[in-house]
């Protein structure tokens, strides 16, 4: 066990140059991995009084070109299932200037759950951009074509902040506040569940050289619906590796 700590430690401090990207808890972000580059990411997430485990390996295909495979697996509920994802980011815009930078991206992605009872869901997604040392904004877009549950459309709108501008080499908190909605299609068809949602999250992304510590809630607070939709938590932990060619 010691050895596998010593290569652990040989691993996180020989990668001095790899930067955090910040993104959305909840929404979209316009960013991708670095050429050959490999993240790492486990969450917790508590949604409707349960508890999930999501576990994703994202690689930089290019600079502006990523793939990621994620497994989302219950910690908890009888009625819960496994599913595995496959999603692709490719940043089409970027422009950069003196401390800022614009980008956007196309996403789309396929859900593959794990049990009889569901299909085979796609998404599409937009999502842009702005990030300076102090600041940043997101917005995203985003369509969900699900195979036995209605479609459901997704709006998101993010501010982030840094207030201390502070080096590479020390610990960077960023604060979030997002603004997330969703509308779902074909409402007759389950007249029982939300058709209308939205929720304000709060979040907070600390990162540490290649590592980012992450949590926010997203608390609903507009909807349509016979009972208050739940809120979700997601506590979560980024690890960046260095290229591999």
């Amino acid at each position: 066990m010691k050895h596998l700590y010593s290569v652990i430690l040989l691993v996180f401090l020989s990668v001095p140059h790899i930067v955090q990207a910040h993104e959305p808890l909840f929404g979209l972000g316009p960013h991708t991995m670095y050429k050959y580059g490999i993240a790492l990411e486990t969450e917790f997430e508590r949604f409707d009084s349960v508890w999930f485990n999501q576990t994703e390996i994202l690689y930089g295909l290019t600079a502006d070109w990523a793939v990621t495979a994620a497994v989302v697996n219950p910690l908890q509920g009888q009625n819960s299932f496994s599913s595995l994802s496959l999603r692709t980011k490719y940043r089409f815009y970027r422009k950069d200037r003196r401390g800022a930078s614009n980008q956007a991206a196309i996403h789309a992605g396929v859900f593959f759950p794990n049990t009889d009872k569901f299909t085979t869901d796609y998404f599409i997604g937009l999502s842009y951009g702005y990030e300076s040392r102090r600041h940043y904004f997101f917005s995203g877009l985003r369509y969900r074509i699900n195979g036995t549950l209605p479609n459901v459309s997704r709006a998101d709108l993010a501010y982030g902040i840094r207030p201390w501008l502070l080096e590479y080499m020390q610990p960077d908190p960023v604060f979030l506040l997002e603004l997330n909605g969703w509308l779902r299609g074909n409402a007759d068809a389950l007249p029982s569940v939300t058709t209308f949602l939205l929720s304000l999250s709060p979040g907070l992304l600390f990162s540490y050289r290649n590592v980012m510590f992450k949590a926010g809630i997203r608390l609903p607070f507009l909807y349509e619906s016979k009972r208050k939709p739940p809120y979700e938590l997601i506590l979560g932990l980024e690890y960046h590796f260095p290229p591999i060619y």
